[in-house]
């Protein structure tokens, strides 16, 4: 494995900081500023290139219906779709969870059937995705979204979610009981899609000489979801 010197740059947020974190406790990889780093990557929120890029690089981007792609050579561009996290400045999650999470908190009415599929995604797998990415011997020109490859329904997630809330709840209160002890199986609602999945078999092809799966989430949503739950109770 090459060790290479990477450069992070573009918009603060938790991702950014995560992956940092994460290169750096590796020790594999050096983190620099210098822009002649082996390698960039880049967050950025807006649709306009907001940082100087060198190349090659990775732009990591939140995804949206209308996303245009800035078509870099060298470049593998990321759209994160559906990512299982709690944003509360509503810039790379969307609102689902914080709204389910809010409700849960206040004992407030939800109407779920607003709320549309999503392939939900774990930060997890984002970080090891990006992970695998840094090991490229050469970064391709490459589009594509980054989401979970089955599609959710939003009582079956709020059904989980509000299962967790409770253990939190009573755990707290002292007042666990044989329901929170109980080991669930997790509501999996079978959905007929009239548009399709999301096309992943570029990032799935790109990867797979790497680590022999592709692009192959294997987060629990349970766990996913627990994190984000934890995340939220410490704010």
């Amino acid at each position: 494995m090459k060790r290479k010197s990477i450069r992070i740059v573009g918009h603060s947020n938790f991702l950014k900081d995560l992956i940092h974190n994460r290169i750096t406790d590796r020790m594999i990889h050096k983190i620099t500023n210098n822009s002649s780093s082996n390698l960039t990557i880049c967050f950025q929120l807006g649709e306009f290139l907001e940082t100087e890029i060198t190349t090659p690089c990775i732009i990591i981007r939140p995804w949206n219906e209308n996303i245009v792609s800035f078509n870099i050579k060298n470049c593998v561009e990321l759209h994160l779709r559906d990512l299982l996290c709690i944003d509360l400045k509503k810039e790379w999650g969307n609102n689902d969870l914080l709204d389910w999470v809010n409700a849960l908190d206040s004992n407030s009415p939800l109407d779920l059937e607003n709320y549309p599929l999503r392939f939900w995604t774990s930060i997890k797998d984002v970080i090891s995705l990006i992970e695998t990415l840094i090991e490229l011997p050469k970064i391709p020109t490459l589009v594509t979204n980054v989401c979970g490859r089955r599609p959710w329904v939003a009582k079956d997630v709020f059904s989980e979610l509000k299962m967790l809330w409770r253990r939190i709840d009573n755990a707290k209160k002292n007042t666990i009981d044989h329901t929170d002890l109980e080991v669930k199986t997790l509501p999996v609602t079978n959905v007929k899609l009239e548009s399709g999945h999301p096309d992943l078999s570029k990032l799935h092809n790109l990867i797979k000489p790497l680590n022999e799966r592709g692009w192959s989430p294997n987060t629990p949503l349970r766990i996913s979801l627990m994190e984000c739950l934890e995340g939220f109770l410490k704010k």
